[in-house]
């Protein structure tokens, strides 16, 4: 329990918090602490939205499939980050999208309406956790704005390159690993493996980058290409 205190005070949700408003938080029994193998259902579709998510360890990823079966990678979500903030906070009953997780991961999930309400007397307390959450609901919505840029390239070797440079950029590197497997990255990408893996192939035989598995570079000169 003592490590995952610990833990808990490295979120951003958390921030400026005092160990007694995190240990109320802890002891809530609208709290619970569960560990998840990886590929392992976090919350499911359809599930309702009253928990908020902190990777206390691991990563998940959050994934909304089409009718057709067909999946999409919206966001990988790493430690000590939070995931389901905005599901909880919305009008929505259900969730529209599921929570997997990506590694083996150590979760705590949060039921923070119902904290909040049995809170609200206490001024900095409310005020301290609705700051955190509206910062970090407007940072997550930059970085889907980022997703939207790189999606919306006409073509599946300008999506791969647009997402590369974007990694480059995170990185300040040519030299970096992304956080995608092949199939993971074709469905953040929301392109066909097949297509995908052949664009990366010929980027390479060009000279525009060099890969392995999830290590890439991009070529000095090229990159921009």
């Amino acid at each position: 329990m003592k490590k995952d205190f610990e833990l808990m005070k490295k979120s951003p949700l958390f921030d400026k918090m005092d160990d007694e408003e995190l240990n109320a938080i802890m002891k809530s029994p609208h709290t619970k602490i569960q560990d998840f193998s990886k590929n392992h259902t976090v919350i499911a579709e359809g599930s309702n939205t009253d928990n908020i998510g902190i990777v206390l360890s691991g990563a998940v990823q959050i994934v909304r499939n089409d009718y057709y079966g067909n999946r999409s990678i919206i966001a990988l979500i790493n430690s000590p980050q939070i995931f389901a903030e905005v599901f909880a906070f919305s009008e929505t009953e259900t969730m529209p999208v599921s929570v997997v997780s990506a590694a083996d991961s150590r979760i705590m999930l949060i039921g923070l309406k119902s904290i909040l309400s049995g809170n609200s007397d206490r001024c900095s307390f409310y005020s301290k956790l609705t700051a955190n959450l509206l910062r970090l609901v407007t940072e997550k919505n930059l970085k889907l704005n980022e997703k939207i840029e790189i999606i919306s390239k006409r073509t599946t070797r300008e999506k791969i390159m647009a997402f590369l440079l974007s990694q480059a950029k995170l990185n300040g590197s040519d030299c970096f690993t992304i956080p995608y497997d092949r199939q993971a990255l074709a469905d953040f990408l929301e392109v066909d493996r097949s297509a995908m893996s052949a664009e990366i192939s010929k980027l390479r035989a060009e000279g525009i980058i060099e890969s392995r598995r999830s290590q890439f570079r991009l070529i000095n000169g090229n990159a921009g290409e």
